[in-house]
Parts: C-alpha cells; sequence; structure tokens
C-alpha cells in the first residue's frame, strides 16, 4: 500500500471519529426508524439539490421549497439529520478545499473562457 492510501485510511478514521460524522449517523439512525418520514426528508433534500445546482432565483426557489415542506422541516428528526447533515458536508468541502487550495490543480475551468486561435 503506497503512502496516500495508508494517509487516507487515517483521514477515513479520523472522520468517523468526528463529532460532524456522528451526530449525522446518530440523526441518520434515528430518522430511518420512520420511513415516510425519511422519504419526505430525501425528497426535500433532493429538490434542495436541484435546486442550488440550476441557474433559477436560488432564493425564491429555496423559500417555496421550505414553505412546501414546512410540516416535514417542523419535525424535531428531520430538522436535527439536516443539520447534522449539513455539518457533516462542511467538514468534507473544509478538507475538499485545503486539497484543491494547497496542490497545484486548476479546479478554475468553469471561469476561464476559451480563446480560438487563428
Amino acid at each position: 500500500m503506497n503512502q496516500v492510501q495508508e494517509v487516507t485510511k487515517k483521514l477515513i478514521l479520523a472522520i468517523e471519529e468526528s463529532p460532524e460524522y456522528i451526530r449525522y449517523q446518530k440523526a441518520k439512525t434515528e430518522l430511518n426508524k420512520y420511513p415516510i418520514l425519511k422519504a419526505k426528508a430525501d425528497e426535500f433534500r433532493k429538490c434542495n439539490y436541484e435546486i442550488q445546482n440550476s441557474h433559477r432565483d436560488i432564493f425564491e426557489e429555496a423559500d417555496k421549497l421550505q414553505q412546501e415542506y414546512a410540516e416535514v422541516l417542523d419535525n424535531s428528526f428531520v430538522r436535527e439529520y439536516l443539520t447534522a447533515e449539513n455539518a457533516f458536508c462542511r467538514v468534507l468541502q473544509q478538507i475538499n478545499w485545503q486539497l484543491i487550495e494547497t496542490l497545484d490543480f486548476e479546479a478554475d475551468f468553469e471561469n476561464t473562457s476559451i480563446q480560438h486561435m487563428e
């Protein structure tokens, strides 16, 4: 096993022991006890993901989504799950961002324009 694989395994173990991951797993386990509620929470997550990755007015669409799923979002198990998921995602984003910022990797291709050579 090479050094990168070894360190990756250590990183995974550290993530699994993090408070954010432990909270997320606990919240997921609790919500999974209520399959219908979990399905509604997943519907919300899917719609939210689609809004975040669309070219629509994010704020207006997110507000509509919040109103549409208000009853589901008012449930304490759903709220805890979504909050824990968000915190865990931030941990993963920070790791990814640190890697990209530190290593020489060009990830800004979306912001560059292609110039045609004549």
